[in-house]
């Protein structure tokens, strides 16, 4: 059974052909060819260690001949042609965007498929300077955590956000989850700041960015319960 986090990836596959990177046990590539979502899949991992459980689970699945384990370094040895979705869950917003940028061309030619633990504006910041849009964003709670799943796609057309742009990006404001996770984004741009105003000498430029985020955070939830 999947967690809640990577079902939620799972409905964001929109091809027949999905790539999952640091797939580790390679339990999101078994269900999205189980499940009748993608033919075929590639399983990736850096390390030897979690491709030999992936390999193990694969083959117990009896998917061996339409899921493809491959050991690499972020998309490096990906070959570039047949995959439709990347996927990369369960790391740092910062890795994330290395992986991508570490790709080529690659990331521009499927559908992004997303789920950064941390740092998620950092990602989205990178997207969309890079030409990338955040066609759809998801919140969702798997264990005592809330996080964000998003769904981005190359459009060629870079732009400039603002922190808070990148922090709600494609979620609807509407919905209650979406309201939760960016009420703890709030409180830790809140305690940043605090955690500023105690320093010596704090970066007054930078202060005034966390705060002036979290305002503009506070306004937009404020405006989706009218």
């Amino acid at each position: 059974m999947l967690s809640k986090r990577l079902l939620c990836c799972s409905e964001m596959v929109r091809g027949s052909v999905a790539c999952d990177i640091g797939t580790d046990h390679a339990w999101l590539p078994i269900y999205l060819v189980q499940s009748g979502k993608c033919e075929r899949a590639y399983a990736c991992d850096i390390a030897e260690g979690p491709l030999s459980f992936a390999r193990k689970n694969i083959a117990d699945s009896g998917l061996e001949d339409r899921i493809e384990t491959v050991l690499s370094d972020g998309l490096i040895e990906i070959s570039d042609g047949e995959i439709t979705d990347i996927i990369i869950a369960g790391m740092g917003g910062e890795m994330i965007r290395d992986i991508l940028a570490g790709g080529g061309d690659k990331a521009k030619k499927a559908n992004l498929v997303l789920q950064p633990n941390t740092r998620a504006w950092e990602l989205v910041d990178w997207l969309s300077g890079n030409g990338f849009e955040v066609v759809l964003e998801k919140a969702v709670r798997d264990g005592k955590f809330i996080y964000p799943v998003i769904n981005a796609k190359y459009s060629g057309n870079p732009r400039i956000l603002t922190q808070a742009e990148c922090l709600t990006a494609g979620l609807d404001l509407s919905e209650e989850i979406s309201g939760e996770y960016l009420s703890t984004q709030v409180k830790r741009l809140r305690d940043v700041a605090n955690g500023m105003k105690m320093a010596l000498n704090p970066d007054s430029d930078e202060l005034e960015e966390l705060e002036r985020t979290a305002d503009e955070i506070e306004k937009l939830l404020r405006e989706a319960k009218k």
